[in-house]
């Protein structure tokens, strides 16, 4: 009798654990279906949107606004590449105007200058009442730091307007460059 009774209490507790896993599993299985549910959904809400931005993405408004966005930033990069190469002054000119007041000579004046880029080329034109004065001149730039080194690699000394009174020539015109550039200094023509 007491096994008997043993076995029910072991039968009994055996189907208790049977149940209760049972109802564990089937618990389990509502939600993998529930899960199983909203992945389906998620699924679509995915591609759904993969689809709506990939329309987008292709646009041809969107690609134009790309290209133009990417011509920018190319033309920012060269920029930047020109700002920072050795052919852009980033000194200024200042220190070439200072250098040519410097080495003044009395009967010589400056009627234009033009300094190209970082003074790769310069064009200098001028005046004299004294043509001897001319060369003393440009030698005594070439004792300015700023200006060692500059070669002026063309002259030219021309007569100026003769004088209507009295006939003479009041001065001569000057211009030196150091290189033969395309478009020559624009020497304002003042009066002497």
């Amino acid at each position: 009798m007491t096994m008997l009774q043993a076995m029910g209490i072991a039968v009994l507790g055996i189907g208790l654990l049977y149940g209760y896993t049972f109802w564990q599993v089937r618990q389990l299985r509502s939600e993998v279906a529930q899960t199983d549910k909203q992945l389906v959904a998620m699924t679509k809400q995915l591609d759904e949107t993969t689809r709506q931005f990939s329309e987008r993405l292709q646009s041809k408004d969107l690609q134009a606004q790309v290209q133009k966005l990417q011509a920018q930033v190319a033309e920012k990069q060269r920029l930047q590449q020109i700002l920072q190469s050795a052919q852009f002054n980033t000194q200024g000119f200042s220190d070439y105007f200072i250098a040519f007041a410097r080495q003044h000579i009395p009967g010589v004046w400056i009627t234009g200058l033009d300094i190209v880029g970082a003074a790769e080329q310069m064009t200098l034109a001028g005046r004299s009442t004294n043509p001897e004065l001319v060369p003393r001149y440009l030698q005594k730039l070439s004792a300015e730091k700023r200006l060692n080194g500059i070669e002026f690699r063309s002259f030219q000394m021309t007569r100026g307007a003769v004088d209507s009174k009295s006939g003479a020539v009041p001065y001569v015109e000057f211009m030196a460059k150091t290189a033969d550039s395309a478009a020559p200094a624009t020497a304002p023509k003042a009066a002497p």
